[in-house]
C-alpha cells in the first residue's frame, strides 16, 4: 500500500482546525484542494517510486542520467 506523508504550515493547521469545527463539506473540500492535493506527488515514469520528483534519476533528453 503507498502511502504519502504531507507537511502543513501554521496557517493551514489553522485553516484545518477551522474547517473540523465548521463541519463544512465545501470548506473541507477546498481546503483538500488548495492544501493536500498540491503536494501528493504524481506517479513516475520509472518502476520505482524515487523518480517522482528526483531530477537527478529522470532521464536527460539524450536518453542517459542527469549529472550528480
Amino acid at each position: 500500500m503507498n502511502s504519502v506523508s504531507i507537511t502543513l504550515d501554521e496557517q493551514a493547521l489553522v485553516e484545518l482546525q477551522e474547517v473540523l469545527i465548521d463541519e463544512s463539506p465545501a470548506a473541507a473540500l477546498e481546503f483538500v484542494k488548495r492544501h493536500i492535493a498540491p503536494k501528493v506527488p504524481r506517479k513516475g515514469t520509472a518502476p520505482c517510486d524515487s523518480s517522482r520528483l528526483n531530477p537527478f534519476i529522470l532521464p536527460d533528453k539524450q536518453g542517459g542520467t542527469r549529472p550528480r
